[in-house]
């Protein structure tokens, strides 16, 4: 889990490709609804906040979704899911304009939002091959006005998707969205990954939460359970302390590296396959997890 920089220049673009993408054939939508009270609702509660549909931050379009939640009477509801709607249309490989996979490909985040264990990668060429699943933060079936919308829908893993979150009720204060970063720091995510001995050759995960918030984020994720898959990779981390000591980064850097202009985090990279820059955590697998422990190893030295 790592929060979004939502001022990446990528990110910037990609929304603004995500409206640009969508917003005309929104319009041809709600042009085509026949039902009078229908299309008041659309003309007085929803048309003209469209923009912040399409592309408002969390909060927002939980704003939207309350506005608008009074009149969600059936035939309204189905009204508002085939204006928005994205199976069946928006997340269709044979597609040739603006979808899913555009959109995948448009965020380039190659590893799970949720779990950061899994690549995500995009591949659209020469076809339209593979590209992460779309969570919705906010499930289509309860908040089908936002399930087009860009800050609702997260690149992930098939496990975190459709395993592990499904439709589950979050709350934007109480659960991590990548996105939403309006709390205060003390409320936002804080956790880390530790272990402990099961014997003297095997090692157990452990996550340490620093609060509530980070504590129902964690368990609603199941990191601690999914993470037990690789409790090998601390076996390895833990071989390379007791062999190298604490000195091995340092060791690479005069003697293997020595002469090359490769830099730390190069070096880094090298050694563990992983980034040591939390903003480039989303680049590799298991970065976070192989940093946290490599702290607690005492591998890394000089970092919170």
């Amino acid at each position: 889990m790592n929060y979004i920089d939502i001022n990446q220049q990528k990110i910037i673009e990609a929304e603004n490709k995500h409206y640009l993408g969508l917003i005309d054939d929104i319009f041809i939508r709600i042009d085509k609804i026949t039902n009078p009270f229908v299309k008041m609702v659309f003309d007085n509660h929803i048309n003209q906040y469209l923009d912040v549909i399409v592309k408002g931050n969390p909060d927002q379009l939980l704003q939207c979704h309350n506005r608008i939640e009074p009149y969600l009477i059936p035939i309204v509801k189905t009204n508002i899911q085939e204006v928005f709607k994205y199976q069946g249309w928006f997340d269709q490989k044979k597609k040739t304009k603006y979808d899913a996979y555009d959109l995948a490909f448009n965020l380039d985040i190659p590893t799970c939002v949720y779990c950061n264990r899994i690549y995500t990668k995009t591949v659209i060429n020469p076809s339209k091959i593979t590209r992460p699943t779309f969570d919705h933060w906010f499930s289509k079936s309860d908040y089908p006005l936002l399930a087009l919308s860009f800050y609702n829908l997260l690149p992930s893993c098939t496990v975190c998707n459709s395993g592990v979150k499904g439709s589950n009720h979050f709350g934007l204060t109480t659960h991590f969205h990548p996105y939403h970063t309006s709390m205060n720091d003390d409320e936002k995510l804080n956790f880390k990954f530790s272990y402990d001995h099961k014997n003297y050759s095997s090692f157990k995960f452990k996550i340490i939460n620093k609060n509530d918030f980070s504590k129902n984020s964690t368990n609603a994720f199941k990191l601690k359970e999914i993470y037990e898959t690789h409790e090998d990779e601390i076996i390895d981390l833990r071989k390379l302390r007791d062999i190298y000591s604490d000195k091995y980064l340092q060791m690479l850097k005069n003697n293997i590296l020595k002469g090359t202009s490769t830099s730390e985090e190069e070096i880094y990279r090298l050694a563990f396959g992983t980034h040591i820059d939390e903003a480039m955590f989303d680049r590799r697998p298991l970065s976070k997890m192989k940093k946290d422990i490599l702290i607690e190893l005492g591998i890394l030295k000089n970092e919170k």
